[in-house]
Formats: C-alpha cells, structure tokens, sequence
C-alpha cells in the first residue's frame, strides 16, 4: 500500500507544474449600472456599447461619454463607478480560482483568493470600493501623473489635464488607506489616510512633447505656441504634493454618484454623507482661494527642482517616462506575478503531499 501512495505521490508531483499553470488564471468583470453613452474597446481596437450585465476580461477599455457612467464589478469583489468622461483599461486582473467566487460577484464580501489588479486611468475619475485584499493580492490604479497602492478601502481617483497642460491628480481615500507616488516628484510613496485628499499637478505628455519640440526645432522651423507665463512660473518650482481633510462638497458629491450609480448597499453612499456633514468646506480648506491648505489643515510636501527633465521625452522622472516601472509598472507586476505564482506552486504542492500521504 506504501507503494502505491508513493507512486500516487510521484504522479501529483509531475502534475504540480500543469497545476500550477492553471491556478493563476483572468479574472472577470461584470457591468452593473450604466447610463448614457458607455463603449467599450476589445483587445482588436473593435468598440461596441458597453450594456448592464456584459462581461469582459483584461486587454479591454471602457470609455463613459458626457453625462455618462458605468459601474463595473469584479470577480474579486472590488466595484468601479466611472464618472462622465472617464477612460480605463483594465491592463491585468489574474486571479487563483475559489469556490467562494460567486455569481453575481457582488455577493462577494472579501477578496476570495491571491489576486493581482492593474487598471489605468487616462483621463477622467473613477470612485472604487475594495473590499479586504488577501495577504497576496495586489490592487494597482495608474494615472499619467502617479501610481496609486489600494488595499481595502473606499477611494476614489481623478486624472484631468488643465488647459494650461498641466495633468492633476487627486486621490481620496474615504476609508482605510491608499499610497500614492507622484512620478514627477521626489517625495516617494504618500501613505493617504481615511478622510484625505491628496492633490498634485505635473506637466501632461502633451505638454512635455511640446517643449520638447520647441527645444529641438530647428533655427527657423516653426515652434509650438509659447506656454503662458503661470505655467512657466509653475515649471520652474518643484513639484508639490499636497495632502488635506477631503471637503465637504466632495464628499457629497461621492455619496450622490455612487447613491445614484451603484449596486453597493445603501448604507456606503449614507455614511459618506453623514461624513460630509462634519468635514471642512473647500474655502476652510484653501482660505482666500489660496491653492495652500490653511494652517492646519494640511501639509505640502515638495523637495526637489524639477530642472529640465520637463522639456525631455523619456527621462525617468518625467511623467511618460520610463521609470514608471519601478512604481509598479510591468516589471513591478511581472514580479508581484512570479511571487503570486511562487506562492501558488508551494500550496499546491503541500496539498498534493498531504492527500498522497495523510498519516504524516
């Protein structure tokens, strides 16, 4: 009988590398709410309407028009409300398969297993809910200014690029906590906090291309138009990440889009509101229309001149340069999915030992 656990034993052994291969797998996303306009965009570029109920998978884009949302929920139990105006792709979501994923996946009260999600936002605002992350799980939402480190939590992430051209980022974290890396700063990873907002604007790619252009045109070529005067001014000061209480009327506005918008219980958009009854307003915050928090009721972080990586296309602390990969990027992810991976194949394997011989 030895012999034959032990031939059984070598038999799940050899299969462990074809297991483990399955055990990471793509991960779904279902659409719940929408109105308006919502498209989505395959892999193949082919866009189609984007309807209550579809599912879809990494590789895919979904864009809101005007006056337009989408709620989107994922296998994992984690939910999106794009805003109007909004572009994301989901770049990654691998996920290990669980008896409690469930259908439909908002059933899902926590991550029901190891999990790795990257999401980038272009442009435009998304407001998201979290639920508690597995000790492996990874969630991961990109801007073209910042990289933001969700675990569970409420949140929400805005990208818009100002007429001026340059790109803000705002980031609130209504519950739990989030960390948020500014590419074109100095300041390392900002740990935000449940009830802040943390605020910060770069030069957009845009902007950066055309000063670029104007830099290395050629003695009579014709240049791009001269950015204002403010927004050289702005160039020529360090970046600054500025974190305070999130105000009142945007948290009002939270609790109103995802009160309107979304399929989580009642009592999430009801306790943002109640939370905006007690929260600073905008003028309290930014006093006299100063873009400075009052004293105290924030802090600016800023340690570093940007000098002229502003006017170069590909230096690593500009905003689409590439060291974006160290603040999570696809070398980041590659090693979050050979750790994830890792993990997997010892669970298999001690799983496979033990059913080949459970007396020890």
């Amino acid at each position: 009988m030895s012999s034959f656990f032990k031939h059984l034993g070598m038999v799940a052994f050899a299969l462990l590398p074809i297991l483990s291969s399955a055990a990471l797998q793509t991960g779904k996303v279902q659409v719940g709410k929408t109105s308006g306009a919502v498209t989505i965009i395959d892999a193949n570029s082919q866009r189609k309407p984007l309807e209550t109920g579809a599912v879809f998978q990494e590789g895919s884009l979904v864009e809101t028009g005007i006056n337009s949302t989408a709620e989107l929920v994922f296998s994992n139990g984690a939910s999106l409300v794009l805003t109007p105006n909004t572009l994301i792709q989901l770049r990654t979501f691998r996920q290990v398969p669980s008896a409690a994923i469930i259908d439909p996946y908002r059933q899902i009260e926590k991550d029901p297993s190891p999990s790795v999600t990257e999401l980038e936002v272009p442009r435009g605002k998304i407001i998201g809910e979290v639920r508690k992350l597995n000790a492996l799980s990874t969630f991961t939402v990109k801007t073209p200014a910042g990289l933001v480190r969700i675990r569970g939590t409420v949140f929400s992430i805005e990208y818009r690029v100002a007429p001026n051209g340059m790109g803000k980022i705002t980031v609130d974290c209504v519950r739990g906590s989030v960390e948020t890396t500014v590419y074109s700063s100095n300041t390392g990873p900002v740990s935000v906090d449940a009830g802040t907002q943390m605020a910060s604007s770069v030069p957009s790619a845009a902007l950066v291309n055309s000063l670029a252009q104007a830099a290395n045109a050629e003695p009579g070529a014709p240049r791009p138009p001269v950015p204002a005067p403010e927004t050289l001014a702005a160039l020529s000061k360090p970046v600054r990440v500025i974190a305070y209480p999130i105000p009142s009327e945007d948290l009002q506005s939270l609790s109103a889009t995802l009160a309107a918008n979304s399929t989580l219980p009642a009592e999430v958009a009801a306790t943002i509101g109640a939370m905006a009854a007690t929260a600073p307003s905008r003028d309290q915050v930014f006093a006299g229309g100063s873009d400075e928090p009052a004293k105290g009721f924030g802090t600016v972080i800023s340690d570093r001149q940007p000098s002229d990586d502003v006017a170069k296309v590909g230096k690593t602390n500009s905003p689409n340069g590439p060291g974006t990969t160290s603040n999570g990027g696809s070398s980041s992810l590659d090693d979050t999915l050979k750790k994830l991976g890792e993990n997997v194949d010892r669970s298999v394997e001690k799983e496979q030992v033990f059913s080949t011989n459970p007396g020890g």
